[in-house]
C-alpha cells in the first residue's frame, strides 16, 4: 500500500498550486488584458438583434475590465463627452472573444461572451479622446462682423473695422486657428462680407467650410450717440455700443449659440467716439465671446446633431433601401432626402452620437448587393460611393 510522505505530500500539493497559479494567470492574460465572461442583451430577436446583443455584451465586458479606470476619471474634466466616446468604441478594445451562448429570452435576443480586453488599449484612447474634445473647445474660425460706428449718419456698415480686427487679435492670442486670410482673394472677400450683410447664414457656412473653418462667426456691432454734457469746463460726448455675435457650425449651418455684449464711453471726442465705444466693447468682451463659442462647441458632442449624407452612385431604390436599414439603426431619429442628381443624393440625417459612430454604423448596414466606402469626411459631413 502505497503512502505519502510528509514531503512527498508537501510537493505534490506544491505542484498542485503552481497549476492553478500558472492556468489563473494564462485566463488572466497579460497585465494590461482582462478576460471578461458577460452577457449582452438587445430587444427584438432576428439577426440584427442578436448582434446588438454580441455589441452590448463587448461593451460591458471593457466597462468591467476597465472599470477602476474609468471610476478615477469622473472628475476630468468633459468626462461625460470622453465616455460616451470611448465606449462606442468597445469592440476596438476587446482584443479577442468567443461566443458562448446565443438565446432568446421573453422578445429579448441574449448573447454571452468571453472576452479579452486591452485594458493599455483603452486607457491611451481615453487620453487621446481627451485631447481630441478639449482641442475641440478652440474650434478653427473665420470672423466676419458688420460695424456700423454711428447708426444715426447714413453711412452704411462695413466689414473688417476695428472690432472684428479687436476679435481676431485676442483669438489669434488665445491659440485660436483663424482661416488663412492670405487664401482670402478680393472676390472672396466681398463675397463674405456680402453674405453677412444679408444675414445669408448658409452661404456664411459654404465658404466658411471651404476656408477650411469649423466655426462662421458673425457679428453686428452699432454705436450710439448718448448725449452731451459739460463736465468741469468741457464738453463730453456719451456713446454706447452694442455687439450682437452668432456662430454657426460651418459643415450643417447649425446655430451654436447666440448673445449680445454692450459698454459705453465718455469722451471729448465727438466724432470718434463710435470707432471708441466699439473697441472697446470688443476688447472688454473678447474673452467671453471665446468662451461662449467655446461651451457651444462642446455641447454639440453631446446633443442630437444633424449630419450631411452624400451617397454616390445611387438611385432612388438604392436610397430606398438604405433609408430602411438606417432607421432600424439605434440613435437614427429621421433620415430626409435633400436631392437626388445625377445618381448623388443628398441626406440629412438626425443622430444622437458624433459622426464617426454614425460612419461605422453605415459602414456595418446589411443592405442586400451594396457596400458603402467613405471617400470624403468632415466633422458633420461624410460621403460615400456605393459599390454593387
Amino acid at each position: 500500500m502505497n503512502r505519502f510522505t510528509p514531503i512527498a505530500a508537501t510537493g505534490c500539493f506544491l505542484a498542485i498550486a503552481l497549476s492553478i497559479t500558472a492556468a489563473t494567470t494564462a485566463l488572466a492574460g497579460p497585465p494590461d488584458e482582462k478576460v471578461i465572461t458577460i452577457e449582452g442583451r438587445a430587444a427584438g430577436t432576428d439577426a440584427n438583434a442578436m448582434d446588438q446583443a454580441k455589441q452590448d455584451a463587448l461593451r460591458r465586458a471593457v466597462e468591467q475590465a476597465c472599470g477602476s479606470f474609468i471610476d478615477g476619471q469622473t472628475q476630468t474634466k468633459n468626462y461625460a463627452a470622453v465616455y460616451d466616446k470611448a465606449l462606442s468604441l468597445a469592440a476596438g478594445y476587446v482584443t479577442e472573444f468567443q461566443i458562448l451562448e446565443r438565446r432568446v429570452e421573453a422578445g429579448v435576443s441574449i448573447c454571452k461572451v468571453q472576452a479579452t480586453v486591452s485594458t493599455a488599449a483603452f486607457e491611451k484612447e481615453w487620453a487621446r479622446l481627451l485631447h481630441t474634445i478639449d482641442a475641440e473647445g478652440n474650434p478653427r474660425c473665420i470672423v466676419v462682423v458688420l460695424e456700423d460706428n454711428n447708426v444715426d449718419d447714413n453711412a452704411p456698415p462695413k466689414t473688417g473695422g476695428v472690432v472684428q480686427s479687436a476679435l481676431e487679435n485676442f483669438f489669434l492670442k488665445k491659440g485660436v486657428q483663424l482661416m488663412d486670410k492670405a487664401a482670402t482673394d478680393e472676390a472672396r472677400g466681398r463675397d463674405l462680407a456680402l453674405a453677412a450683410l444679408n444675414d445669408d447664414v448658409n452661404k456664411l457656412a459654404a465658404m466658411a467650410a471651404a476656408f477650411k473653418a469649423d466655426v462662421v462667426i458673425r457679428g453686428v456691432a452699432e454705436a450710439r450717440r448718448g448725449g452731451a454734457t459739460d463736465l468741469g469746463g468741457k464738453r463730453v460726448h456719451k456713446w454706447s455700443g452694442t455687439l450682437s455675435i452668432r456662430a454657426y457650425h460651418a459643415d450643417s449651418a447649425q446655430m451654436l449659440m447666440s448673445n449680445t455684449y454692450t459698454s459705453t464711453v465718455t469722451t471729448t471726442f465727438e466724432n470718434t467716439g463710435g470707432d471708441e465705444v466699439l473697441k472697446k466693447c470688443a476688447e472688454e468682451n473678447a474673452g467671453r465671446i471665446l468662451q461662449d463659442i467655446g461651451e457651444g462647441w462642446r455641447q454639440r458632442q453631446n446633443v442630437k446633431r444633424v449630419c450631411q449624407v452624400t451617397l454616390e452612385n445611387c438611385s432612388r431604390d438604392d436610397f430606398k433601401a438604405f433609408e430602411a436599414a438606417l432607421r432600424k439603426v439605434d440613435g437614427v431619429m429621421d433620415v430626409r432626402m435633400k436631392e437626388l442628381v445625377n445618381s448623388v443624393c443628398q441626406v440629412e440625417v438626425d443622430w444622437s452620437y458624433d459622426l464617426e459612430k454614425l460612419i461605422r454604423r453605415i459602414e456595418e448596414l446589411r443592405v442586400p448587393g451594396t457596400s458603402y466606402a467613405v471617400t470624403e469626411q468632415t466633422h458633420d459631413r461624410v460621403t460615400f460611393k456605393l459599390a454593387k
